[in-house]
Parts: structure tokens; C-alpha cells; sequence
């Protein structure tokens, strides 16, 4: 993820506002300034990734654009962290609009900026060995908005990670993007995880993709049904990360 930051606040020449800005800047990041207006957000190119909305005053003028960031996480598209910082009483009204699980983080005011700083740099790619060109292509189809955000934390220093929150989803962006793996959740709604893989499969353009599917079921009964289906193998979602994240790292070094 770029360290490009969208500072997202009512005054931005607020003391408190600059000093943060200014902080977050001089850690390396580039920081861009916005009210909480949805179209204006909505209008730039090249939008940064991450928000760090700054609350303050009547949280009415908050609701579309926390609505706003809800929603592109939610579609799980590309990367998105949307971070939120406020007193108690205003983080709370904020958990009404976007579920404190969807957020990447929040800071209670009066907050230390380091601690901020260091949020950022657990989401950005500090490691520079590895350029964008080089990384193997990853797709997570899963219908958990914790679960996608919690693979891409996994998997995004070593692997380009895109998302998917549904299988229609995943078929639609697979006819934009190229990847070289698909995490695939067995059980979803819609399209379940076994139809997308049957789509993908008969698909002369996705058909050669290897797909691994996530279950969060050890039953056999559901093993033999996943097996039974020949995907590359299956991944239980109660894995330690590092053995979850190990166990693709020997796939693709495997092959």
C-alpha cells in the first residue's frame, strides 16, 4: 500500500490538525487534505487508499463520508484502510455507521501521534527489496469484510493482494485483472464457493488458475466435498497467520 494518506477533517489549519499532518509527513508519507464532503472525495484522481478521518463537531456532517469508506470496504475491491479519530463519545457515534471491525484502526483525542505513525507503517510496504513487478498476484474471495482485511494484513508484504466480497464479484474483476492465486471461501452466499469454482474452472481464460479454498470447517464430511472438487488444497481459516501465510509462500515455491 502507498504511503498516501487522505487527512479527511472540518479545518485543516485546526493547531492540532497541522501538527498531526505535518508528523505524519515528515515519517515519510504523503498527506492530502479533504472536508467530509463524499463528492469532492469521490472527484480526485488518484484518491489515496487511506483515510484518516478526524472527527470533530456535529457528526451529522461525518455520517456520508464514514458511510462512503463503509461501502468501498465493504466491496473489497482494492486495499482500503480508513482510520478515525475522536473523543469517546464521537468514536461510539462513528461505530454506529461503520463497525469498529471494518476500521483498520481508531485513536481516542487527546492521542499521540507515533502511535498513529506506527498504524500506518504496520499497513505500508517498508520493504523495498520487493517491487510491485516482482510480487505474485493474490484474489481473496470471502463474504467477511474482518476476514478480507485480515488476509490482506497478512499477506500484502510479500504478496499484491486483491479482493473480492463475492463470488460475481471475483468472475467480474477476474475479467480485469491477472492473478496468480485465488483464496477462495467455500461458503458463501449467492454464488457459493464451489459454483465460482466450477465457473472459473469452465472458463477457457480463468480456467489454468490454481484456487485454494478457505474454510473455517475440519469436518470430513465438508473435507471430502472440498476435495472432491480438486482444487490445489485447502487452507482452514483458524491458522496461525504465519502458518496460513508459510503455507502459500511453499505453494508458489513449490511450483
Amino acid at each position: 500500500m502507498e504511503k498516501k494518506i487522505l487527512l479527511i477533517c472540518v479545518n485543516n489549519q485546526n493547531f492540532l490538525v497541522s501538527a498531526m499532518g505535518k508528523k505524519i509527513e515528515e515519517a515519510g508519507y504523503s498527506v492530502e487534505y479533504s472536508t467530509p464532503d463524499t463528492k469532492l472525495i469521490q472527484a480526485r484522481a488518484d484518491c489515496p487508499d487511506i483515510f484518516l478521518i478526524y472527527l470533530e463537531g456535529d457528526l451529522e456532517g461525518f455520517e456520508s463520508v464514514l458511510k462512503y469508506a463503509r461501502k468501498e470496504i465493504q466491496a473489497g475491491e482494492k486495499d482500503k484502510a480508513v482510520y478515525i479519530i475522536g473523543t469517546q463519545l464521537e468514536l461510539n457515534l462513528a461505530y454506529d455507521v461503520i463497525p469498529q471491525s471494518l476500521l483498520a484502526g481508531s485513536f481516542l483525542r487527546p492521542f499521540n501521534v507515533s502511535d498513529i505513525i506506527s498504524k500506518l507503517n504496520s499497513i505500508t510496504d517498508t520493504d523495498n527489496s520487493l517491487s510491485k513487478k516482482d510480487m505474485k498476484k493474490i484474489l481473496v474471495v470471502d463474504d467477511d469484510p474482518l476476514t478480507l482485511r485480515t488476509m490482506n494484513n497478512w499477506l500484502n508484504k510479500k504478496y499484491e493482494v486483491y479482493m473480492a466480497n463475492s463470488g460475481q464479484n471475483a468472475v467480474t474483476l477476474l475479467q480485469q485483472k491477472e492473478v496468480d492465486l485465488i483464496l477462495l471461501d467455500y461458503e458463501m452466499p449467492g454464488l457459493s464457493g464451489s459454483e465460482v469454482f466450477r465457473m472459473l474452472k469452465a472458463d477457457f481464460n480463468t480456467s489454468l488458475i490454481p484456487i485454494i479454498f478457505l474454510t473455517s470447517k475440519s469436518d470430513k464430511e465438508t473435507v471430502m466435498k472440498l476435495l472432491s472438487l480438486k482444487p490445489e488444497k485447502y487452507l482452514l481459516k483458524t491458522l496461525p497467520p504465519e502458518e496460513l501465510v508459510g503455507s502459500i509462500d511453499n505453494f508458489f515455491r513449490n511450483r
